[in-house]
């Protein structure tokens, strides 16, 4: 979930629009925000704050911020120096919006050890096993086995923890190990597919695109050739 903090709806629903190929950005009004939805990227609309335009918006430090700027006023410093993680030009391209939307995905996973971690000493055990056999095929049945319980009590208790199952918790592990091991720039797809348990490349890719909304090429060369801060 992404929220657009500003006054132009149009705004929102243009950039929602160029994001809708993206699953895991769904960008919204940020005032459906105080009815309890959750949004991990703030987009801080600048164009309209004449006085101090590079303002953070004071939310949430868990968040990612952008910085939407006109583009003939554009002030790389100005919008890092004031903690954004990065910005996205008026007129938006589509084509920069995702690239920049798809690099907050990448810092959002880096940022997500904690939720791979439980107090349930069950839940744990299993995902060191799993994080331990990342590059093995495994069924829910032999993991259930091999930790001496069954697979509806293993269930249940990912559940409380996580709001899934061990099976989409692995899944989700392995998504954000490949994103960060092609954010290096420096493995094959081929080789991370086969280092986290794909034996076909193109399933791996499959699978990438659904959870990341990209390729893993077309990821890896917009995150790692964004431009760099001035």
């Amino acid at each position: 979930m992404a929220a657009y903090l500003g006054s132009d709806p149009v705004t929102r629903m243009l950039l929602a629009q160029m994001a809708s190929s993206l699953p895991q950005v769904d960008i919204v009004d940020h005032r459906l925000l105080r009815r309890g939805r959750f949004a991990q990227i703030v987009i801080v609309d600048c164009r309209d704050q004449a006085q101090n335009k590079y303002g953070r918006a004071k939310l949430s430090s868990e968040l990612v911020q952008l910085a939407l700027v006109a583009e003939g006023s554009l002030d790389r410093r100005a919008v890092f120096s004031n903690g954004y993680s990065d910005y996205l030009l008026w007129p938006p391209v589509e084509r920069e919006v995702l690239s920049r939307l798809a690099a907050c995905l990448a810092e959002i996973a880096r940022r997500s050890a904690r939720p791979f971690f439980s107090a349930d000493p069950l839940v744990q055990d299993s995902c060191d096993l799993l994080t331990q056999r990342v590059d093995q095929q495994i069924t829910l049945s032999n993991l259930a086995r091999t930790l001496g319980t069954n697979k509806t009590t293993l269930v249940n208790r990912f559940e409380a923890s996580f709001n899934c199952g061990p099976m989409t918790w692995l899944r989700h592990y392995r998504m954000t190990l490949a994103a960060a091991r092609l954010r290096s720039g420096h493995e094959s797809v081929a080789n991370v597919a086969e280092s986290l348990g794909y034996e076909n490349s193109n399933n791996f890719s499959t699978a990438f695109k659904a959870f990341h909304g990209l390729s893993p090429l077309r990821y890896r060369k917009m995150v790692v050739g964004r431009e760099k801060p001035a």
